[in-house]
């Protein structure tokens, strides 16, 4: 008498793709390590030296500009015999504000600048996670992001600070201008001076 087979085997399909899936998932853990111990770099430090750097770049051209506009506003004021008045000291003071003025400027400007570099160095990280979690592949992560982490580096600020005084001149000599204007006796463009004869005018 024949036996029989007893039975089909059993359906271990799910076994091993529940088993296939924690190998995936410690394959991007793994990964995602590595992409964090490159970009470990991009600490608190990182970016407050990068402030600084940006700071320690400008602010000397800001101070240099400052020094030539107090020097270029003097000779104004004394060639106009308003160095010593109370006239001189108000465009002194005006122009001290106005240095105070860009070097907060400037401030404000490296943090801007290093909150962008911030964000660009979090997008990029973002992204690795992305492309790791479809790759599932540790090599690949870790290669992607050592490339990133280079790339990222910034460099030194190389670009010269503009004429940031051109407008406390210009505006200067705008009051000037309306100073000048308002004294004029006959009318804009005529000025009245007497002698201790006879008088007459000058046509401007």
């Amino acid at each position: 008498m024949c036996g029989s087979s007893g039975g089909s085997s059993k359906d271990n399909s799910a076994e091993i793709a529940r088993q296939e899936e924690a190998k995936r998932q410690a394959r991007i853990a793994s990964g995602q390590l590595k992409i964090d111990n490159q970009f470990s770099q991009f600490n608190d430090d990182f970016y407050n030296g990068y402030t600084t750097q940006y700071n320690d770049y400008y602010n000397p051209q800001v101070d240099d500009q400052y020094s030539d506009a107090v020097k270029r506003l003097t000779l104004q004021l004394a060639q106009s015999g308003n160095l010593t008045g109370s006239v001189g000291a108000d465009q002194l003071a005006d122009l001290q504000k106005y240095y105070d003025q860009q070097k907060l400027s400037i401030t404000n400007s490296g943090l801007e600048a290093t909150n962008q570099l911030r964000g660009s160095i979090d997008n990029k990280k973002s992204q690795l996670y992305s492309d790791n979690r479809s790759a599932a592949d540790p090599g690949s992560a870790a290669s992607a992001a050592a490339s990133a982490a280079q790339y990222l580096q910034p460099g030194a600020p190389t670009s010269p600070l503009a004429n940031v005084f051109g407008d406390f001149f210009g505006n200067l000599g705008n009051v000037a201008a309306i100073k000048n204007a308002n004294s004029y006796q006959q009318g804009t463009g005529v000025q009245s001076y007497g002698g201790t004869s006879k008088s007459g005018e000058v046509i401007g």
